[in-house]
């Protein structure tokens, strides 16, 4: 389904070998969780490519201002006082490590995304080509890919790859969209606002990836 002539048609930020070794994944990966279809691909990639920013962000960015983490994140994840200590303002720049600790951590980190160490947030931050968060996302995607591989990575040492290797993190997007979130069904039946809102949690950056469904379904056929 996908070549590097048809990925660069839906993401032109994509070049050279870069283009032609996620082409070449995601045609090879994909199939082996169930994402065999165009119909599938469409919904798959566009949450992907609007998630990792045409693959060219592999983890994160939490360079967030004061005002917009106060915007986006309740109190009991982060405190005023925090927000306006690690947020970026005009004096001071952000800090992404303290950031991540506080809006993925403590007892929300805990119940929603079982996060139980100190570093676990910034740890497991958002990671890969669809963004995977958290330690308890990250064991089980572990320990199915060192099942399905062979391989005997630590869950550390996964969240380490899911930020610097392609088929790593093709395999975790597959894994986390096919069975951990379990959206062939939904994908099937065009369902892309039941899709966005279980990869995301809501509809942040619907626009975005609206426009890469709709180039999937253009040249995806």
């Amino acid at each position: 389904m996908i070549t590097p002539d048809i990925l660069s048609k839906i993401a032109p930020s994509l070049k050279g070998e870069r283009l032609v070794k996620y082409a070449n994944g995601l045609d090879k990966i994909c199939p082996q969780y169930g994402i065999s279809t165009p119909d599938i691909m469409h919904e798959f990639l566009s949450n992907c490519l609007h998630e990792s920013h045409e693959f060219t962000r592999l983890e994160e960015g939490l360079n967030y201002q004061s005002i917009a983490l106060q915007k986006l994140f309740s109190r009991k994840r982060i405190s005023m006082g925090d927000t306006i200590n690690y947020g970026r303002t005009k004096t001071h720049k952000a800090n992404p490590v303290e950031i991540a600790n506080r809006i993925y951590g403590g007892e929300w980190g805990r119940i929603n995304l079982g996060n139980i160490k100190p570093m676990d947030g910034w740890i497991f931050r958002g990671a890969g080509i669809i963004q995977m968060t958290g330690r308890a996302n990250v064991t089980k995607f572990t320990n199915y890919y060192n099942n399905k591989t062979g391989n005997t990575y630590t869950t550390e040492q996964i969240a380490d790859l899911l930020k610097t290797d392609i088929e790593v993190g093709i395999h975790s997007a597959c894994w986390f969209f096919a069975i951990a979130k379990q959206l062939i069904d939904e994908a099937i039946d065009d369902k892309m606002n039941e899709v966005v809102k279980k990869i995301n949690g809501g509809y942040i950056g619907m626009p975005d990836r609206l426009k890469y469904y709709e180039l999937c379904k253009k040249y995806i056929v």
